[in-house]
């Protein structure tokens, strides 16, 4: 029998610039009540995988304060476990605060494992994908590392500063380069690895050797061009939504709001677990409208609404009008407000204003607590 760790990095993500300016990618809150790393979890829990660790680059306690005791993602909790793993001695230096030197610190906890394999995901390729028909792909083809790639015709403009293969005719990566927009087509990594136990501790022992600098990804791109690991690379052919800057984030979340996009993520057989709340219901009053947005448990709406993501507990007054928006947990919107193309993060007051408004291109960010 397969035996498998996970490991959910939340190292060497993208930037999504004042969204995580204050928490890191995997908590970031996604269409109302998902945190983004909910789904490289759900993945992971659904694929049968039960001991998972969570390498946390920083803020580490907007991360505990998502997962809890991380039990919504294990199936056994006899014998499973959800971990959170961070460098206390790095963590004030981001250049050495690498995904290599989380794992090297608590290595002590890995070393009593009896895993055969080991498969790395990373929250900010949200997809719906089953590891187990890649594992088996990975067994089969006697490489020591594996990879999932998605080929797409769209590379000039999506996936930029992706990682972009060069698969060969037997299957093995001959080369990964950086995405930087110059072709439409190709097949780009989205940066799920499984390694062989023994080539994977290979790796972090050589990266101390190479550099201190480098993480997971760019010792396995370092290895590739030395030729001194064979990488094999599965195709995945689902849906992808790549998180890559803040204005993914905002076109992925809206995008979502259609239901053939929305079907292709949240497949009937692949559930996306999250953490509960302890809150009712939205409330919604006598003049209530809202058409084509999602509403999370907690609100309470007394205007209208369109094509927008209100988070839990928010309020929405009377005589507002909130269109092409996303509204995150414990704001207020006060009687009538107009707001359109805006990104409002928690706890947001909106009173002594008549409209809050960005463009389609470039909404308007309003910070955590503000007061409008």
């Amino acid at each position: 029998m397969k035996r498998v760790i996970g490991i959910c990095n939340l190292h060497d993500g993208p930037d999504l610039g004042p969204l995580t300016e204050n928490r890191p990618l995997g908590a970031v809150t996604f269409l109302g009540r998902y945190g983004l790393m909910d789904f490289a979890l759900s993945n992971l829990s659904n694929s049968g995988i039960d001991r998972i660790s969570v390498l946390v680059e920083k803020n580490v306690r907007a991360v505990r304060t998502h997962v809890r005791e991380g039990q919504t993602w294990i199936n056994n909790t006899k014998t499973g476990y959800l971990r959170l793993f961070f460098n206390e001695k790095s963590i004030g230096t981001p250049r050495f605060n690498t995904d290599i030197s989380n794992l090297l610190t608590n290595r002590s906890y890995f070393e009593d494992e009896t895993a055969d394999y080991v498969l790395i995901t990373n929250p900010f390729m949200l997809t719906s994908c089953d590891f187990r028909p890649f594992i088996d792909a990975h067994i089969a083809s006697g490489a020591e590392a594996s990879i999932i790639y998605k080929h797409t015709t769209k590379a000039d403009t999506q996936y930029l500063n992706c990682g972009m293969i060069e698969v060969g005719k037997t299957g093995f990566v001959n080369k990964i380069i950086n995405n930087s927009g110059m072709k439409k087509i190709a097949d780009i990594s989205l940066g799920t690895f499984v390694f062989n136990r023994d080539a994977f501790e290979k790796i972090l022992r050589l990266s101390r050797d190479v550099s201190l600098l480098y993480g997971i990804r760019k010792m396995v791109r370092y290895c590739i061009d030395e030729k001194m690991l064979s990488l094999f690379a599965w195709e995945f052919s689902g849906f992808v939504a790549p998180i890559l800057s803040l204005s993914d984030y905002v076109n992925q979340s809206l995008k979502l709001l259609d239901y053939s996009s929305r079907s292709q993520l949240f497949l009937d057989n692949w559930p996306v677990y999250t953490v509960t709340h302890n809150t009712p219901p939205a409330l919604y009053g006598p003049n209530a409208d809202v058409k084509n947005s999602f509403i999370a448990n907690g609100c309470i709406i007394k205007g209208k609404v369109r094509n927008s993501i209100i988070s839990r507990d928010v309020v929405i007054e009377e005589d507002t009008h909130i269109d092409n928006s996303i509204i995150f947990t414990k704001s207020v919107v006060g009687k009538g407000t107009k707001v359109n193309n805006v990104l409002a993060d928690k706890y947001v007051r909106m009173f002594e204003c008549h409209e809050v408004s960005g463009e389609p291109d470039c909404f308007l960010f309003i910070e955590q607590g503000a007061h409008i």
